[in-house]
């Protein structure tokens, strides 16, 4: 299958939002104002066989199930975790495709909405990782906006000549230069980094999700909207 190099323009910087003292993470004074804590939608990508649904237990509820006793998982699921964020409380809604790849029916609502995607694949099989570039273009064209993470899963394998190597993962970084927001490895049956990569996921996001708020509110002068401004020229407009 061949390689496409994917690139997305870079968007502004705006003024930092973390505290450099204490590290702390600022909320937007619309932020503070809101009810509620702030949601994020992550859904799960990638080929049938990588681990997703392993990722899933474990953000759900830090479980591990060995090959001889899992069951197969058909049908979407879902599950929310609260995230700590230099003292802000952040959410994460994990959705796994429970098995629906096989069939190559994904449906737009396993997308839509998304802020992220995490595209895993298995560590130890080449084969899942050549194919992502694909998986890239999907999650471009049916969740507009979202944010990719990359996560190479089963980390505690052992070396062969099917395992992705470093050279492998820094051409298709390359080559995906401005696409991925984060590069993670985990280990789903020794438990090791997914704690971690979901941390960091809910940071870059939750920046993210200020940064955009921060331009609105620039670009926003007081007493006027959007809608208002937008193709404005003084004159009033017919409805034919």
């Amino acid at each position: 299958m061949p390689r496409f190099k994917l690139k997305l323009k870079k968007r502004p910087k705006t003024a930092k939002l973390e505290n450099q003292d204490s590290g702390e993470v600022l909320m937007a004074p619309s932020l503070r104002m809101a009810s509620g804590v702030p949601n994020y939608k992550v859904i799960l990508c990638g080929e049938y066989g990588v681990g997703k649904s392993s990722i899933f237990r474990r953000f759900l509820n830090n479980t591990f199930v060995v090959a001889d006793t899992k069951k197969t998982t058909i049908g979407l699921d879902q599950c929310t975790r609260s995230v700590d964020i230099g003292g802000t409380e952040v959410k994460l809604t994990l959705w796994d495709t429970g098995g629906m790849e096989r069939m190559s029916f994904i449906g737009s609502s396993y997308y839509r909405g998304a802020h992220a995607a995490l595209l895993c694949y298995n560590s130890n099989n080449k084969e899942t990782f050549t194919i992502l570039s694909q998986y890239i273009l999907d999650i471009v064209m049916n969740a507009e906006g979202a944010k990719i993470f990359l996560c190479g899963n089963m980390a505690d394998g052992s070396e062969d000549k099917e395992k992705v190597d470093d050279g492998d993962l820094e051409s298709f970084m390359t080559e995906c230069e401005d696409v991925l927001s984060g590069v993670y490895s985990v280990s789903c049956k020794d438990n090791l980094g997914l704690d971690e990569m979901f941390e960091d996921m809910a940071k870059v996001l939750h920046t993210d999700s200020l940064n955009r708020m921060t331009i609105r509110r620039d670009l926003i002068r007081p007493g006027e909207t959007p809608e208002l401004n937008e193709g404005s020229t003084g004159k009033k407009r017919s409805c034919c």
